[in-house]
């Protein structure tokens, strides 16, 4: 090849070796299904995310029949949507966990509606990114694959805060069966030992022994 095809042929290699990558480690964080919906039916999608995480949620019913949607955090409904055909939010999370794209059909008859959620890098519009700072081909692939693996590490951390609250919650919990069984194992001895000299001394009263 000749001096002026290199950087060429260079970019197309890392372009090729960094497209399976990006797509892997965003297609963890997207959702996109038909589903059909029955008649005073609600169906629900979630995601684990992480804090000041983007996430895009999305649907489109068919025949233009009316949904209601709603999306929703840990702790509050972000929000709502009410008898429409389509409707679109984005926002970025507040607050790390489970968040849930919900889709209530109050008619009479089955509705078949597209849904999408997509999280992190793969809610992002990179041909807009691509535009405004002026990037190539291979530099996006780069920055899809940059902010993928943050998120992807963003996700790790939020799990281990999770693993590790649940395992200070399962120590407190052995803590306190274990105090509990050593309280009524002494509260026995101790209630025994009482009986024990109550009839001994009533025996004695009696002249019995």
């Amino acid at each position: 090849w000749s001096p002026a095809a290199r950087p060429a042929m260079f970019r197309l290699r890392h372009s090729a070796l960094l497209w399976p990558l990006a797509v892997l480690l965003e297609l963890a964080g997207s959702i996109k299904v038909n589903v059909t919906i029955g008649p005073k039916e609600k169906k629900c999608y979630g995601e684990q995310l992480a804090r000041t995480e983007l996430l895009v949620a999305e649907f489109e019913a068919f025949d233009r029949k009316k949904v209601s949607m709603a999306v929703t955090s840990p702790s509050a409904t972000v929000y709502t949507e009410h008898e429409r055909d389509k409707a679109k939010t984005a926002f970025t999370t507040s607050e790390a966990g489970a968040h849930w794209v919900c889709l209530t059909n109050e008619e009479a008859e089955h509705i078949e509606v597209q849904v999408s959620m997509l999280a992190g890098p793969e809610a992002k519009d990179y041909s807009q990114v691509a535009k405004k700072e002026h990037l190539e081909e291979t530099q996006i692939s780069l920055r899809r694959v940059e902010e993928a693996l943050a998120n992807y590490h963003s996700n790790v951390l939020y799990m281990r805060r999770r693993e590790e609250r649940l395992r200070q919650t399962n120590d407190s919990t052995a803590f306190r069966v274990i105090s509990f069984c050593l309280f009524n194992v002494c509260l026995m001895i101790g209630v025994g030992g009482w009986q024990m000299l109550y009839f001994k001394r009533f025996f004695r009263s009696k002249k019995i022994i």
